[in-house]
């Protein structure tokens, strides 16, 4: 008599400043069952702890029910990890998580393995193994936002570098003199790229222009204004707006040409906010690293925008448990 095996899911967290989502996962990146709630920092790092956990032995729970077995928990973290250990070093916009080590203190409450990893890590992880970069080998996968976070496939696992400290990729400078950057130093990629960035540059622009349909939208309408927004104002012929789009391609593409020229990646993949302007973004973005990188690593590399939205964060997460990462 064959016996039938008990499918196998993995639980996903995606740690965020405003919401932790939690998802029991399928090896094939389905979310079985997904799960959210409110941060709320600052009812403090315990309390937080305490509803993470209780959010997952609920999925557990689930599982249970469905009779799927669980391989281990993933956990995507905002902030810089000792991957090794599994232990938060701090996190940027969550007071109080100062060297926590989450994963021994996961384990010891779930009685399951827990990996421990940064969350940029984790979406590049989803879209290498399930999403638009599936199979591409180097990979490299950007998240755009409030900052730029990155991650790096190559050998078809997650580079991690000795300190635990690479991909970066949001300060990457390309500028000795640009405007200062909240890692202290100038001319960071992210100080021309990110939400903020963005938003005040073409705030300052529409100041000084005084005219155009973004220029009624946001003064006269009172519409928020938004890279969603001036997306919409340039499709529509808005010259401001179609200006700072081709700008922050080509910043975004001057900095992703030194990374094709070290790495000769198959396919850098674009995520967040930032990237769903499309064409806007990516046109000038492909068109810099055609005209500034090394031809041959030009021509073979393919920019994609990123298959999984807000999720990617909890398949990713899931995905540390499913892959054998080692530690580069």
């Amino acid at each position: 008599m064959k016996i039938r095996k008990s499918p196998a899911a993995a639980v996903g967290v995606d740690i965020g400043g405003t919401n932790i989502k939690t998802g029991l996962v399928a090896p094939d990146g389905r979310v079985i069952v997904g799960r959210s709630f409110l941060t709320q920092a600052g009812q403090g790092r315990s309390k937080i702890l305490y509803r993470l956990v209780e959010s997952i032995l609920d999925l557990l729970d689930k599982a249970k029910g469905k009779k799927i077995a669980v391989k281990g928990v993933g956990i995507g973290a905002p902030g810089p990890v000792d991957v090794e250990k599994g232990r938060v070093y701090f996190f940027p916009n969550l007071s109080g998580w100062e060297n926590t080590p989450l994963k021994n203190f996961l384990e010891r409450r779930l009685g399951l393995s827990v990996e421990v990893d940064n969350d940029a890590n984790a979406m590049a992880l989803a879209e290498f193994r399930f999403g638009a970069g599936r199979g591409a080998d180097p990979m490299i996968a950007l998240t755009l936002g409030t900052g730029i976070g990155g991650g790096l496939v190559i050998g078809g696992r997650l580079f991690h570098g000795p300190a635990y400290s690479a991909a970066e990729l949001g300060h990457i400078p390309i500028s000795e003199e640009g405007p200062r950057c909240g890692c202290g130093s100038r001319g960071c990629v992210e100080t021309y790229v990110g939400n903020g960035y963005f938003v005040n540059e073409l705030r300052k622009r529409l100041k000084k222009s005084g005219r155009g349909l973004l220029s009624n939208w946001v003064f006269r309408e009172k519409r928020e204004l938004t890279p969603k927004l001036a997306a919409a104002a340039a499709r529509a012929g808005d010259a401001v707006s179609l200006k700072l789009w081709e700008e922050t391609g080509q910043h975004l593409g001057t900095a992703l040409t030194g990374l094709v020229n070290a790495l000769n990646p198959q396919k850098i993949v674009l995520g967040g906010g930032v990237a769903q302007s499309g064409a806007l973004l990516f046109g000038p973005v492909i068109r810099t690293i055609r005209k500034k990188a090394f031809p041959i690593a030009a021509r073979s590399v393919k920019v994609v925008p990123a298959a999984f939205g807000a999720g990617a964060g909890v398949v990713g997460a899931a995905a540390l448990v499913f892959a054998d990462q080692g530690r580069e």
